[in-house]
């Protein structure tokens, strides 16, 4: 009777919210000339239906894929949801630049773009007026000089609740290594500007207190049962940073959240090599499980190490089959991090099962590319490490590895999930059950479903488009009112789509 009364409550609430509306529209045009999807940005425009896109113009063929080397310089353009301009402007000096960061505040647009062009790793602040379209000031962040065998990087980073922007950048080289971060205001006036103790870095956080939190994560040497972390904290009152050791094997960090003096991530378990499949290798590493984790500064230690096994379920909806089925191994291949987001009680993270297949002719040489995506969990993490996790089935196939899995944000005290799926599917949220797949060989799965998740793991969904095919080609851009911007396609164009989502109540 227990399980009885359990399963109607959860059915009510899923029909509540499912009952909230959420809006979609998809643009019937698409823009001819956007060859790389993923390198536009979209800002919301000051009158209603008006968007301000900032693109690249690239060059027509390039062989090995889009690069800033592509780019003959950046645009900026007021259109609508058809692309229909009501204008459009070149941004002086942007030959060889990528788009980091687009927003509007007010009557302006900021962007921060960054080239390495040169041998030099530039960034800079371009603050366009949203009416004329005009450069009102151009202002140069970073001019740090790179050689040909330096790594190099550039972050910039929204707090959650908009207030600050960060921008970090760190340099990596045989004549050293140097790291610094920006914090501005959402008018992009500097706050203050650091050096860093730490220039290795792969995660980067800001707050809604205006805290900078950087991390890295990396192996023991002669001990790859043992992990190391370094974590470094900056704001306006200085900074803090320590070497952490956990006893454990995890990669795909997820770097959550920061209160005060604490640090919140979490980690996938495994063992054997590092098979970084998004970097193209195919690794032999063995995933097992989650860790929710909690770095103290102040005391300089791990104050929570939380582990949680892959249970059966999760096991199963990972490989996309049935709950309930038979496990015959506790560990899986190939899991990725796909995204993750502060939330108000911590964090949340996705973590899917995904691959990539190539078909190579006598010579050696690839002739195809197949990337198979099932199965995701969502991860969410309260500040004392506690993680709470929803099962999502997935059963997608692309010809090439997607731009955009799945999206996660936090919205209205909830967690959104946005990702493409089956139109055979329905708008019931069934985590025991195995995703469907469509008969196409290329393109599977291109219908548009939202789905949403309260703090304690009670989900819901909603397919808002099924007929027409919507590939995810970028993350989500906030704009007001609950509305929010992304590019979709089914071909080799994009379409504007507009997601709006409910406030909370």
């Amino acid at each position: 009777m227990k399980k009885t009364l359990l399963f109607l409550s959860f059915v009510a609430l899923a029909g509540a919210l499912t009952a909230q509306n959420i809006e979609f529209r998809m643009g019937e045009k698409t823009n001819k000339k956007a060859y790389q999807a993923s390198m536009i940005q979209i800002a919301e425009g000051m009158q209603e239906g008006q968007l301000l896109v900032v693109e690249p113009e690239l060059k027509a063929v390039v062989v090995g894929g889009y690069t800033s080397n592509s780019v003959k310089a950046l645009k900026v353009r007021l259109c609508d949801m058809e692309w229909q301009d009501v204008k459009s402007v070149t941004l002086p000096n942007t030959k060889k630049y990528g788009i980091e960061e687009t927003f509007r505040s007010g009557d302006r647009l900021h962007a921060v773009i960054s080239s390495d062009a040169d041998k030099k790793l530039s960034v800079r602040h371009i603050n366009v007026d949203v009416q004329s379209l005009e450069v009102v000031d151009d202002q140069l962040l970073v001019d740090e000089s790179v050689e040909k065998s330096d790594e190099y990087y550039v972050w910039t980073v929204c707090s959650p609740d908009g207030q600050y922007h960060g921008v970090i950048y760190a340099v990596w080289g045989k004549k050293g290594s140097r790291a610094g971060a920006m914090l501005f205001d959402r008018d992009m006036t500097k706050l203050w500007e650091r050096s860093l103790a730490y220039s290795d870095i792969f995660n980067v956080l800001v707050t809604n207190t205006g805290t900078i939190v950087t991390m890295r994560m990396g192996m023991v040497e002669d001990n790859e049962d043992i992990t190391a972390f370094r974590v470094q904290m900056v704001n306006a009152e200085g900074e803090q940073h320590g070497e952490y050791i956990l006893d454990a094997d995890v990669s795909d960090v997820a770097l959550l959240n920061a209160d005060g003096q604490r640090v919140l991530a979490v980690a996938l378990e495994g063992k054997g090599g590092y098979g970084i499949l998004r970097f193209g290798a195919l690794g032999n590493r063995q995933y097992t499980g989650l860790w929710g984790l909690v770095f103290d500064l102040a005391q300089q230690k791990i104050t929570v190490a939380n582990r949680h096994p892959f249970t059966d379920d999760e096991l199963l909806t990972l490989n996309n089959e049935d709950a309930g089925a038979k496990v015959n191994d506790r560990s899986i291949y190939f899991v990725r991090k796909v995204d993750d987001c502060t939330t108000p009680q911590g964090g949340a993270a996705l973590y899917q099962h995904a691959w990539r297949v190539e078909t190579r002719n006598q010579r050696g040489m690839s002739v195809s590319e197949t990337v198979h995506s099932q199965g995701i969990l969502v991860v969410q993490a309260n500040m004392n490490g506690e993680l709470t996790i929803n099962r999502l089935p997935q059963n997608n196939q692309n010809a090439g590895w997607p731009d955009v899995g799945a999206d996660l944000l936090a919205h209205g005290g909830k967690l959104y999930v946005v990702t493409n799926e089956s139109k055979e599917e329905s708008d019931e949220y069934t985590p025991d059950k195995h995703a469907k797949r469509s008969k196409s060989l290329l393109l599977a799965n291109m219908a548009v479903a939202v789905y949403w998740f309260t703090p304690d793991g009670q989900g819901a969904k909603k397919v808002v488009e099924r007929e027409r095919k919507a590939l995810l080609k970028t993350p989500l851009f906030a704009g007001t009112a609950d509305r929010f911007y992304f590019l979709t396609t089914g071909g080799l164009t994009p379409h504007i789509s507009m997601l709006k989502l409910p406030s909370e109540r």
